[in-house]
């Protein structure tokens, strides 16, 4: 039996409860059968996916079928709003292994490694999608088997089997790395290979910012480096090329502007913003087993407890506080299967 709980922002029904108002405690999901075993959260602006081992995906939220479609639900009364606040099954014709939630639009990838898109696309975010279209979900075309995808706020990438990194959408602050085609102003790209140097594990996608998770431990970065997310020992603001960040690494995930990298021994380094506690103190972060970043605040199991740290604004962090920059713990659970975070948003499913 499986069992999905939710905190913080949910103003637009996001946390799959079955209302609209925020939480500052863990709540029960409302939609997702205690049969399914969930294996990923993600969490977007204003809405929420769910993928269970089955393959299976289920949405939440308003903004699941993009911008244009959420001022739709917004309009629509009450009781027509509340079928968009607890979690759905949707695109059941595939069977899903991997999910990523943008700003207002959403990846899929399939079991067969193959990515769709749903939702707006007004910065080219489902690559090749006309914005009118943006409730269809539509294939994505990359000719290499792909084992994850990532989004950040106007981007996205793919990382393939073998090792190679697929960006397209916005890339004005360089998170995408070096342009090969020449782009207008706003630096809207189609889907292009970035050039890294070497084998590529994991990707993660911060607001303005990639990184990447090499095959030696490495971790490249590229993109926005205005709190020092990509290095803390440099002014430079926008990075280009593929600069190391980290060494040693085993696990790697991005906020919005701050940046985890985890070792072989449980020990948790961080860079970028920390004015609302999204860097906390490294001598309380020893023992993590795993982790995720949301927009400004993060989550991680560190023995046999759920502990998060961050800002708070919306009780993403099971606290009354504003912030905190020391962690919380949120459950003692020995059986959480999954967790996942977004926008002040934050869930994790036990079994």
């Amino acid at each position: 039996m499986s069992k999905l709980y939710g905190f913080g922002s949910n103003g637009n029904g996001q946390l799959g409860l079955g209302h609209v108002e925020d939480t500052h405690k863990p709540t029960l999901c409302i939609g997702i059968p205690d049969h399914e075993v969930i294996i990923k959260i993600s969490g977007g602006g204003n809405h929420s996916a769910v993928v269970t081992e089955s393959g299976k995906v289920y949405f939440a939220g308003f903004s699941q079928l993009g911008e244009n479609y959420m001022q739709y639900i917004l309009k629509a009364p009450p009781e027509k709003q509340q079928a968009w606040t607890v979690y759905q099954e949707r695109f059941s014709e595939i069977k899903w292994k991997d999910v990523a939630c943008g700003w207002a639009s959403t990846l899929l990838l399939s079991q067969e490694g193959k990515v769709y898109g749903v939702g707006s696309s007004r910065w080219n975010e489902i690559d090749g999608k006309k914005d009118n279209k943006e409730q269809e979900l539509t294939e994505i075309l990359i000719h290499e088997d792909i084992v994850s995808v990532s989004c950040g706020w106007r981007h996205a990438v793919a990382l393939s089997n073998e090792g190679n990194v697929f960006g397209w959408g916005w890339g004005r602050h360089g998170q995408l790395g070096p342009s090969k085609v020449e782009t207008d102003k706003k630096d809207i790209r189609s889907i292009q290979k970035i050039e890294l140097p070497q084998k590529i594990l994991q990707v993660a996608c911060g607001h303005l910012y990639t990184i990447f998770r090499a095959e030696d431990g490495s971790v490249y970065g590229v993109g926005s480096n205005k709190y020092g997310q990509l290095d803390n020992e440099d002014n430079e603001v926008r990075i280009v090329e593929p600069r190391v960040v980290y060494r040693n690494s085993v696990y790697i995930d991005a906020g919005w502007h701050h940046t985890l990298s985890l070792g072989s021994v449980g020990e948790l380094k961080a860079s970028g913003r920390k004015d609302h506690g999204q860097i906390t103190k490294s001598h309380l972060l020893q023992n993590i087993k795993q982790f995720c970043c949301g927009s400004e605040h993060t989550l991680a199991i560190q023995g046999d407890r759920l502990i998060g740290w961050g800002w708070n604004e919306h009780g993403n962090c099971a606290t009354d506080k504003d912030f905190t920059d020391e962690p919380i713990v949120i459950s003692t659970s020995t059986k959480i299967r999954a967790f996942g975070a977004g926008c002040a948003t934050s869930w994790f499913a036990v079994m």
